[in-house]
């Protein structure tokens, strides 16, 4: 019977041993066939990208805003993470981590008896292999999603390096909040980077991901010291430092800082932003970017208190952006969400030199031509001059360095709007399709809305010789050039525009060799609504507004008064400035010149009095009226004496004989005689 019995047993556990031997066998069949037919979804691992983040050209960030699915990420490269982060997080989560296939066996050993010691799941054993798979799939915890998890671990495991999962896990990883990763998380608790931090810091940001909420430090920094004293003493207990460090670490005080947000160059980075939603690394300086801030700030304070103030600045060889300044102050809940560099505005008389340029190309004009000032009227509209005086005969670079309005006009008349229109667009100022219905000959002095930063692109252009650039903002986009205008047109235009044929606002004592090269313009809107000064120095196009954002003018703004002198500073900035002044301009020959204004056409002539006329006094004095074939632009004198424009008229006159005369800006005259007698003269 016991032989039996024994005999019985034997056959027992040899049908277990060859049931178990198929269960393996089917076991390791399911999972190869699993292996096959749902590999492990590497797509998934994308989502995890960077927040949104704006860097300068050398890397300093700029803005960071947080990603799609509201958290903030910073990934940072294994090695650019502190070595004390990295062992006390495969401490305290997983200590056999460099050995295991992804599942530890060990520990899931470990994790039933506990779990049956307690009668209830005290201990996952979940690897970071797991932790990282769970993350990825987000479903909520069960046995079959830990089976599962188990499962895309081991293929994980396959797909990637060890130090490739352990980069990934540091990079998304909760660490309290919408924080992911430690580099977000030592920014913001601590204010430095993940490779600089110390021991005792790196322990307890490793010891947060168990329970982000539970440990967050800003909220239960009690909480979280326990945590990292329970971190310390696994890396101790592994051998990952001694017990000296460990005291050490302990009693090292911890204080949460977050990193200050920054306010430097913001139009800029959401500019970027705009154009590339995930961000990069851009064209802007932020050296260049801080002093032009700064000389901005310094120029408002010169201004009156609710002015505000546009700035840009681009790099003529490499077209692109190198600062942008949207507004006098981005923390104005209103105005400082203005990027006024982007906004439409009436430029004045900074579209004059292109006006200009474009009767240069055109073989119509060059500096030493003749030009015209002189009253006109055009369709009802009659163009003055900034001091509502007419200058007459002069040439074309003076009026163009004076700014006059009426030989602008007229040039714009000879060459043709459609001229005009097309070399501003084609230096890179964008128009409207109605662009000459709608301004007409006023476009010549600023009758449509332009962009700041597009006419600092288009003088970009002139310094550029012609060759006008795409604007870059990120430093790996590839720019295209485009032949807008000849070269010697852009140099014939920059020369007398150059301070070397005038004086700069603010540098009116300084010497000659202190003033350094730059050619500009500046512009002042109807309305005083808006100050301009835009110009370029052959490396650099710098351009400046100021007004106020709801349009309302300012006698203070005007272009050479309220941007000039920022213009100037900027251009005389060590970073900015040109030391050489380049080469001498070339001559433009002129084969078709611009056509006389039709007003030389009209000899002036006195209509009323006529000549010899005799009027007889009524009280003493007589009524003489007074016309002329031309209104605009006349002077009057009376027997040699001028005459106030509001009497001229109507003249009251007591007896005696009279010479009235007018004169014109041009030279032109007109006269005649009458008398004044009484009424019982004969």
């Amino acid at each position: 019977m016991e032989f039996l019995t024994r005999k019985m047993v034997a056959r027992v556990l040899k049908l277990l041993l060859k049931a178990g031997g198929i269960v393996a066998v089917l076991s390791v069949a399911a999972l190869i066939l699993a292996w096959l037919l749902f590999p492990f979804p590497e797509e998934r691992l994308e989502r995890w990208a960077a927040s949104p983040t704006v860097l300068d050209v050398n890397d300093r960030e700029l803005m960071g805003i947080v990603g799609p699915d509201g958290h903030w990420r910073r990934p940072v490269p294994l090695e650019e993470m502190s070595s004390w982060l990295v062992q006390a997080t495969i401490a305290v989560e997983d200590e056999r981590f460099y050995s295991h296939p992804g599942v530890d066996p060990l520990a899931v050993v470990r994790a039933v008896v506990q779990d049956i010691a307690a009668r209830r799941i005290v201990s996952g054993a979940s690897t970071l292999n797991m932790q990282l798979c769970r993350m990825m799939d987000n479903r909520p915890r069960s046995l079959k999603a830990k089976i599962i998890e188990s499962f895309r671990a081991l293929q994980l495991n396959q797909l990637k390096s060890k130090d490739d999962i352990l980069e990934l896990y540091l990079n998304v990883a909760p660490y309290g909040g919408n924080l992911r990763g430690v580099e977000a998380a030592s920014l913001e608790y601590f204010g430095r980077h993940a490779k600089d931090l110390s021991l005792g810091q790196a322990a307890l940001i490793a010891g947060l991901p168990q329970s982000p909420t539970m440990y967050r430090p800003d909220r239960h920094l009690e909480l979280a010291l326990e945590r990292r004293h329970i971190v310390l003493h696994c890396m101790v207990e592994v051998g990952m430092i001694t017990e000296p460090q460990l005291e050490q670490a302990q009693s090292s005080p911890i204080e949460i800082q977050s990193r200050p947000r920054k306010r430097i160059a913001t139009h800029a980075a959401w500019f970027a932003l705009k154009r590339r939603p995930m961000g990069g690394r851009t064209t802007i300086n932020l050296d260049i970017q801080k002093q032009v801030e700064h000389l901005s700030q310094e120029h408002l304070l010169r201004l009156p208190g609710d002015t505000e103030l546009a700035v840009v600045v681009i790099d003529i060889e490499e077209s692109g952006i190198v600062c942008m300044v949207g507004s006098g102050s981005t923390a104005d809940p209103v105005d400082g969400q203005i990027n006024g560099a982007l906004a439409k505005r009436s430029p004045g008389s900074t579209l004059k030199p292109f006006v200009y340029a474009a009767a240069f190309e055109a073989g119509q004009l060059n500096g030493e031509s003749i030009v015209h000032d002189i009253p006109i009227s055009r369709g009802g509209w009659t163009p003055s001059n900034f001091d509502r005086t007419f200058s007459g005969q002069l040439t074309a670079a003076e009026a163009l360095q004076r700014s006059l309005n009426v030989p602008a006009v007229l040039v714009a008349e000879a060459v043709g709007l459609a001229r005009c229109c097309g070399v501003l667009e084609a230096v890179g100022v964008h128009l409207p399709c109605d662009a000459q219905r709608r301004g007409g000959l006023a476009l010549a002095v600023g009758g449509i809305e332009v962009r700041l930063l597009e006419l600092t692109n288009a003088y970009a252009t002139l310094g550029r010789d012609g060759i006008r650039g795409r604007l870059r903002i990120f430093d790996n986009e590839r720019t295209s050039y485009i032949h807008a205008l000849a070269p010697n047109v852009c140099r014939a235009i920059s020369d007398i525009l150059s301070s070397r044929r005038r004086r700069p606002a603010g540098m009116d004592t300084a010497l000659p060799e202190d003033v350094p090269w730059f050619m500009w313009k500046t512009g002042t809107s109807a309305g005083r609504r808006d100050a301009w000064a835009v110009g370029h120095n052959r490396r650099y196009a710098i351009g400046v507004w100021v007004g106020r954002f709801r349009g309302t003018g300012r006698v203070a703004y005007v272009g050479a008064e309220a941007a000039e002198p920022l213009l100037a500073e900027l251009f005389n900035l060590p970073r900015l400035r040109t030391y050489v002044d380049p080469p001498p301009a070339m001559p433009i020959r002129v084969y078709r010149p611009l056509p006389r204004p039709r007003e030389l056409g009209r000899n002036l002539r006195l209509t009323a009095p006529s000549h010899g006329d005799i009027f007889i006094c009524q009280d003493g004095s007589a009524v003489v009226h007074t016309s002329v074939n031309r209104t605009e632009g006349i002077s009057w004198f009376l027997n040699g004496k001028l005459v106030q424009d509001n009497a001229v008229s109507r003249l009251v006159l007591p007896p005696g004989e009279y010479t009235l005369r007018c004169v014109d800006q041009i030279g032109q005259s007109s006269s005649v005689t009458f008398s004044v007698l009484l009424a019982d003269a004969s």
